[in-house]
């Protein structure tokens, strides 16, 4: 699949995501998927998958990742988490969030692959709920359970 902004999304990536949407008894589910854009900006591309549980392993995971082009910066990301919370009497319930991780330092050049690329991936992957950070204290746990639960949580 490919978008307006030249940039192929893989079919990795959409296979990942129905993976990450099977039944949660299947044994090693996964729980979140961090995506990438190639180094030379031709796809979209899977960077990793999971199937732990930790909301802050996953955090790391996205804000510790490095490209050899990219100095002591961290590079931009997409990524997909499955969040569980709880409605009380409602109960249960398991939203996926789209997150666009374009921390503040990034090129202006990668700054703009990055966002001209998001929306089409997102709609690609069928995710609702997305939110944008370009700081890490925008994926605190707190910020991202607002968000899915549109605030009920």
């Amino acid at each position: 699949m490919s978008i307006p902004s030249g940039i192929r999304i893989s079919d990795e990536c959409i296979a990942a995501v129905h993976a990450l949407h099977s039944p949660k008894r299947c044994p090693n589910k996964l729980r979140f998927v961090i995506f990438k854009v190639d180094d030379d900006q031709q796809s979209v591309v899977v960077e990793a998958s999971s199937s732990e549980p930790d909301y802050e392993t996953f955090r790391q995971m996205l804000c510790d990742a490095s490209d050899h082009k990219t100095t002591s910066l961290a590079p931009p990301r997409y990524a997909v988490y499955d969040v569980d919370y709880d409605l009380g009497q409602e109960g249960k319930r398991t939203k996926s969030i789209f997150i666009s991780w374009i921390p503040v330092h990034t090129p202006l050049k990668l700054c703009m692959v990055y966002a001209s690329t998001r929306e089409y991936l997102r709609k690609a992957l069928n995710i609702e709920v997305s939110i944008h950070a370009d700081s890490i204290d925008e994926l605190e746990w707190e910020s991202i359970l607002e968000k899915v639960s549109s605030g009920r949580a």
